[in-house]
């Protein structure tokens, strides 16, 4: 692990666990010291040196940003009784995420092999991940049986619906019956009375369209004998007007 790499990782720590001011001065001493010392898996530090070189207050709290440092894993130290020297190392991110990397990977076997045990106990196929079942078929509605209405059904369900509709209805028994209640194109007829249904909403509109051309052919009528009318008036005024004229001109001025 490069400089760089030593000092985004601090960061990342730093932004977890809010390190103090004088936890993050003694981090990036040992930093620039273990520079000074090409790298070295350890090196040594004078705690007086360092009291000196950061202004720390006291050995106390230089122990307790030391601790610190090493509870979220940024460095490792040794100490002797009685000895001012300390031995550090800086943790590197690679050691650490092999050793995070290795525990979860063994946590997450330990599950995978529980929930397959899991499995075989419950008499499944002990699969981690096991395929979808294709999802089940709907049973088929059962179909229901025509029954052919009798004439008098029929006619029930014609009632007062048509003018003519005692007419209709044996017109459309007949029709039906006579087709063994199949349509036009052979097909078996499912619900008589949505056909009577259309039968009466047909007749309605040809009994419409009937009223509609009698009503403009009565207009038609109408219009022709309104106009041979206005023909005749014309044609006496005409007239009228003719004889005035001639008695006008018979008449012999007063001299």
């Amino acid at each position: 692990m490069n400089y760089i790499e030593l000092i985004k990782n601090f960061w990342l720590q730093h932004n977890a666990y809010s390190l103090t001011v004088t936890e993050t001065a003694l981090y990036f001493y040992l930093l620039e010291t273990n520079n000074l010392c090409r790298w070295a898996n350890t090196f040594n530090r004078n705690n007086g040196k360092v009291l000196a070189d950061l202004s720390i207050a006291s050995l106390k709290t230089l122990s307790n940003a030391r601790n610190r440092l090493k509870q979220v894993g940024l460095i490792d130290f040794k100490t002797k009784n009685g000895s001012p020297n300390v031995v550090y190392a800086l943790v590197k991110f690679t050691e650490v995420g092999a050793e995070v990397g290795a525990q979860v990977g063994a946590e997450v076997g330990a599950e995978i092999i529980k929930h397959k045990h899991k499995q075989k106990q419950v008499g499944n196929s002990g699969e981690l991940f096991p395929p979808d079942q294709p999802p089940k078929k709907k049973p088929p509605k059962p179909k229901v049986e025509f029954i052919p209405p009798t004439a008098e059904e029929v006619k029930e369900y014609f009632r007062d619906k048509l003018p003519d509709w005692e007419l209709q209805a044996d017109i459309f028994y007949n029709h039906f019956s006579g087709l063994g209640w199949k349509t036009a194109t052979g097909a078996k007829v499912e619900r008589w009375d949505s056909r009577a249904n259309l039968w009466i909403i047909e007749k309605k509109q040809q009994d419409n369209g009937k009223t509609e051309n009698q009503a403009q052919r009565q207009n038609n009528r109408d219009a022709d004998k309104a106009a041979k009318a206005r023909n005749l008036l014309d044609e006496y005024a005409a007239i009228e007007q003719g004889s005035n004229a001639i008695s006008h001109q018979g008449e012999i001025p007063d001299l």
